[in-house]
């Protein structure tokens, strides 16, 4: 037993020290871990490059600027109120030919009609000359008159009114013998007769025909169309927000597509009614010239305000409509401005000093205050 106890307590002294010395590792590498100094971060402020130009204010006449499709302002379709044969007119009822005011547009053949007529009328005179002997008789003052217009009737020629009657007596005489009634039903047939006719308004061409002569017309039928080539109309689209800068009589440059020929104009109407698909408005514009044709497409520059001191930017550098931003000291600086008139690609507002460094280009995640490194443009 002596010789196991050395041994035995040998041990446990070999164990206590493994465990300090496992101990006093940890506890000395923990030492090591917390002397270590921590590097220090530096923080560097991140500084965007912006585009500027010196803002000009100037003097700027407005206009508006859009096109459309010439019209005649004068234009009517022939249409023919009764059937018959075409028979032609004064001239060739062909597209482009010109006929003078009052000119035989469209005859159609009136025989039979006028026969008719002319029955009519020798059935009145018929009925005139019956009564004359009891107007001389019972109405001795009246029987001149009748009698004379007896003796100037025309079977072929339109109806003279008939004499006025002088009494009571004698008016009632007239119409039981139907003579009133049968002077009007002529009436009304002569102004049946004048429409085997179609006379030209107004001094004019002839812009399309349908018909050929000789061809059967029938009521009601169009016939061609007849314009006056003095005198256009232009329609043209306004947007709702222009609307307020335009007027009747304001003047208006009209163009062709190559620009090589202008006429003056003039806006002679406006239709405030929104298209509920285009969204505009409509404005009719005046012209005459040379040269015009219908159908022309044509671009039209109508004047509208003169601006004064005002800048002239980029529709994209308007923030809501309201403000831009400008560079002071490199540092950004949002600026309320008040829009004057929108162009299609540039907006004029006013507001700005003359001057100013305005920024040029949109910059991500923009604010006022914010520190930029200003680029002038021009450089």
């Amino acid at each position: 037993m002596s010789e196991k106890h050395p041994r035995l307590r040998q041990r446990i002294i070999s164990s206590i020290l493994g465990i300090l010395l496992v101990a006093g590792g940890f506890y000395y590498s923990g030492v090591l871990k917390n002397s270590k100094k921590q590097p220090k971060q530096k923080y560097e402020e991140k500084v965007t490059n912006v585009i500027y130009a010196p803002v000009e204010l100037k003097n700027s006449s407005v206009s508006i600027q859009t096109n459309g499709t010439l019209s005649a302002k004068n234009k009517i379709d022939v249409v023919s109120r009764i059937q018959g044969v075409f028979k032609g007119g004064d001239k060739a009822f062909r597209a482009g030919v010109y006929f003078n005011e009052g000119d035989v547009l469209v005859s159609i053949d009136n025989t039979e009609y006028l026969a008719q007529l002319r029955a009519s009328r020798a059935q009145l005179l018929q009925s005139i000359t019956s009564i004359l002997g009891d107007l001389k008789f019972d109405y001795a003052d009246a029987f001149d008159k009748w009698n004379n217009y007896v003796q100037a009737f025309d079977v072929d020629r339109l109806l003279k009114e008939l004499p006025a009657t002088s009494s009571e007596r004698e008016k009632a005489f007239i119409n039981g013998k139907n003579i009133v009634t049968q002077y009007y039903n002529i009436k009304a047939q002569e102004v049946q007769a004048s429409y085997y006719q179609i006379r030209a308004p107004y001094g004019g061409i002839l812009r399309d025909n349908l018909v050929d002569k000789g061809a059967m017309i029938n009521g009601g039928q169009k016939l061609g169309t007849f314009i006056d080539p003095s005198v256009y109309e232009l329609e043209v689209k306004i947007n709702p927000s222009e609307l307020k800068l335009i007027s009747v009589g304001k003047k208006v440059t009209l163009s062709n597509g190559d620009q090589s020929q202008k006429w003056k104009a003039k806006v002679t109407r406006i239709n405030r009614v929104i298209d509920p698909q285009s969204q505009s408005a409509v404005a009719i514009v005046e012209v005459k010239g040379n040269d015009l044709r219908e159908g022309m497409f044509l671009q039209a520059e109508i004047s509208t305000v003169n601006l004064k001191d005002v800048a002239e930017i980029e529709r994209n550098l308007l923030i809501n409509e309201k403000f831009v931003y400008l560079v002071t000291d490199s540092v950004l600086q949002k600026k309320e401005v008040k829009l004057m008139h929108v162009a299609d690609k540039t907006v004029f507002v006013s507001g700005i000093p003359s001057g100013a460094m305005l920024v040029q280009k949109s910059v991500a995640g923009a604010y006022d205050g914010m520190k930029v490194n200003p680029i002038n443009l021009s450089e």
